[in-house]
């Protein structure tokens, strides 16, 4: 079914960044090198390759934000940066995602005397790309909370990999610790081995993998666990993505 591109989301570190952007794309693509010998005899002849490394790139085009733009700027040689990108939107517990672990490689600034000022940035991906879904759209919750359940084809031993993207805390809790639970019926779960993110009281902005070849039920949900505070609050966005 197609998709209106108005509805993109895009989370990048502790923002989400959707309202400042205009056109958002995720580039994958594989080194390849011909191997191909002589075919005598062969009516027509074809081209051989083998497969290298993948390699993945994302873009971010729109308009300047004087706070926004200089956060985007400091993307730049800081280490790296966890990029969730929701290709028709991410509002929803298993809308369509896309988990990218980003280097910014460059970010430039237009100002043409008939229009807005514009901003555009390029990050090279780092490590696999996950493929996955949704499991908390950016919102709030309060109070420690257990999320729906995403339900999905069937368990995998593969590996997954999971992003969280906090962006406001109130209430001063002492923290908070969102994870990552999983059953093989819906009924029964248990805590996800290495699924649970470091415990914050501020925003922040957390990326997990897992071992390779670690197993990951059919069911899965998030539990979001808060300590201390008075009514203590915490607005982020969650998505998880089973390894191909």
């Amino acid at each position: 079914m197609a998709k209106y591109g108005s509805g993109t989301s895009v989370w990048l570190d502790l923002a989400d960044v959707s309202p400042f952007f205009s056109d958002a794309g995720l580039e994958i693509a594989v080194d390849t090198a011909e191997t191909t010998t002589f075919q005598p005899g062969a009516s027509p002849a074809w081209k051989a390759f083998i497969e290298g490394p993948a390699s993945a790139k994302a873009t971010l085009k729109g308009f300047y934000d004087q706070v926004n733009d200089a956060a985007l700027m400091a993307t730049l040689r800081d280490g790296g940066s966890v990029l969730t990108y929701g290709p028709s939107g991410l509002n929803a517990v298993g809308d369509v995602a896309r988990l990218v672990s980003v280097h910014a490689t460059d970010v430039a600034e237009s100002s043409p005397v008939g229009g807005a000022v514009v901003v555009s940035a390029a990050f090279g991906g780092e490590g696999a790309v996950g493929f996955g879904w949704c499991l908390h759209p950016m919102g709030t919750d309060s109070g420690t909370t257990t999320g729906a359940t995403r339900t999905d084809a069937a368990a995998s031993a593969s590996g997954w990999q999971a992003h969280l993207h906090v962006t406001a805390v109130a209430g001063a809790p002492t923290s908070w610790t969102v994870k990552l639970q999983d059953s093989a019926d819906g009924t029964t779960w248990a805590d996800v081995a290495g699924g649970a993110f470091a415990a914050t009281n501020t925003p922040a902005a957390q990326r997990l993998v897992s071992a390779p070849g670690a197993a990951l039920r059919q069911y899965v949900r998030y539990v979001a666990t808060a300590v201390g505070g008075t009514a203590p609050t915490i607005t982020f966005g969650l998505a998880y993505a089973r390894n191909r």
